[in-house]
């Protein structure tokens, strides 16, 4: 053993050390956040005739609960944003009904313009 202070690593090892840190750090971040559900929190309120789309998604390995997504209208006041609704809230069960009740009755309605059918 020698009593001489140990020199320091050099500059460029030091850096390659932090930057494997750092990458190592990023990619456990990346793997927890794929790792949660998306819908966990309630959503805004939205007005079903504001939505343009609703999609249901499966359950995934990483979430024990389906997804509930709806894309806005551009003129509605969230300006086409997707959302992601808890699909255990009674809001969002009561929301995908009337949506589905008011998407079958505006599909099958006709107007009559003079002689002419429009859908």
């Amino acid at each position: 053993m020698s009593l001489l202070p140990r020199r320091a690593p050099p500059v460029s090892m030091r850096l390659l050390a932090a930057a494997l840190l750092l990458l190592l750090l990023a990619l456990y971040t990346a793997r927890v956040d794929g790792s949660k559900c998306k819908c966990s929190r309630k959503g805004p309120k939205i007005r079903y005739s504001d939505v343009k789309k609703l999609e249901m998604k499966p359950k995934y390995p990483h979430c024990e609960e389906k997804m509930v997504i709806i894309t806005t209208k551009s003129v509605s006041r969230y300006r086409g944003q997707e959302h992601c609704l808890h699909p255990k809230l009674q809001s969002t069960k009561r929301f995908i009904k009337w949506y589905n009740a008011w998407n079958e009755k505006r599909r099958y309605v006709t107007v009559y313009v003079g002689y002419k059918t429009v859908l």
